[in-house]
């Protein structure tokens, strides 16, 4: 649960707060008391942090100014932080989609049946990212055989 909520915000370099809000949040959500669960715990203070696992409670880090911090932690922000390139891509394609869509009977115009029936699947299929690349490398006909090949419609 510490690792999954570690996704957007590692907690090092003074950002431990945002996780602990987060699972905090969590506990509430799902009612249950995250101390008492081992999500959380209490620091001298009286304030909430990040429990010792595993052998971190060899040293008291609380005490000493530190965070409880597990690998995983971090190496889990690292891989959510693709948003920097998936975000920008799925515009990018969403553009791409839009020039191809007359070839495969789509009108981007048409509303809910364009995004639902033609640009989700192919987003779905293949991804943002994939299209954004493909174009990048190869230009729009990759990205237009690619549609016809992998996601199926028609040209």
């Amino acid at each position: 649960m510490i690792t999954q909520a570690s996704a957007h915000a590692a907690p090092t370099l003074g950002n431990e707060f945002k996780v602990v809000n987060w699972l905090r949040a969590a506990a509430i959500v799902a009612r249950i008391d995250p101390v008492q669960a081992g999500y959380l715990t209490a620091d001298a203070a009286g304030h909430l942090r990040l429990p010792a696992l595993g052998k971190l409670g060899d040293v008291n880090l609380n005490a000493l100014g530190q965070t409880n911090l597990r690998v995983e932690y971090t190496l889990h922000n690292l891989s959510d932080a693709d948003f920097t390139f998936s975000i920008p891509a799925v515009g990018e394609a969403s553009v791409l989609l839009a020039q191809l869509a007359p070839e495969f009977g789509y009108d981007p115009a048409s509303g809910a049946s364009y995004v639902t029936q033609y640009r989700n699947p192919a987003l779905s299929y293949l991804s943002g990212e994939r299209l954004l690349v493909l174009y990048g490398t190869q230009g729009l006909a990759a990205v237009r055989a690619e549609l016809v090949f992998y996601a199926g419609f028609c040209g």
